[in-house]
């Protein structure tokens, strides 16, 4: 790659980080293009839509829960683990911007977000399959809770989010020491 196309490509990348991170999700790529200095088409041959460069973006974000919930699998506690796998991703998510739109759309642009997600599934599943009695939810719904506890808290104020959070992760806690019904 040409030293200036380098040099254009991570001003694109930075500029859509930088907006991501202070919560324009809907950014175009027309404006993106604009503050990144660089003509559209250099944009578009990058990200050829604006959710493409939104996943590009937050792939990351998804793989770095990937790991959170590996390492979760390694706390003896099963129920400990999950739930502190749960309170980490859902600091996560409410510390970036347009997570939660990543984590509950169903249908991915790319390829590499696919697989991070599925990872992120499969992961999530052996957290539920190591709790006795096994919980009925597969790794994909839990992702799904996980993303209605996010919405659940950014309805609360700023500074009482944390207190929601724990309120929230504590209730499930206990449906999952619960004995599955008839």
């Amino acid at each position: 790659m040409r030293a200036d196309a380098a040099r254009n490509r991570q001003r694109i990348f930075d500029e859509a980080h930088r907006a991501i991170a202070t919560g324009e999700v809907t950014l175009t790529l027309n404006e993106l293009a604009r503050r990144s200095g660089v003509g559209v088409g250099t944009v578009y041959r990058l990200f050829p839509t604006q959710r493409a460069m939104l996943e590009a973006i937050l792939e990351d974000s998804v793989r770095g829960l990937v790991a959170v919930a590996t390492e979760a699998e390694q706390d003896p506690e099963p129920v400990r683990a999950l739930i502190g796998f749960l309170h980490t991703a859902l600091s996560a998510a409410l510390a970036q911007p347009g997570l939660i739109d990543i984590l509950i759309t169903a249908t991915d642009e790319t390829d590499s977000l696919r697989q991070a997600k599925a990872e992120l599934g499969a992961a999530a599943s052996r957290l539920l399959e190591r709790i006795q009695p096994a919980p009925a939810l597969t790794g994909e719904n839990l992702l799904k809770l996980l993303c209605g506890l996010i919405h659940a808290v950014n309805e609360h104020p700023a500074d009482r989010q944390d207190a929601a959070a724990d309120a929230y992760l504590r209730i499930l806690q206990g449906g999952l020491s619960l004995s599955p019904g008839p």
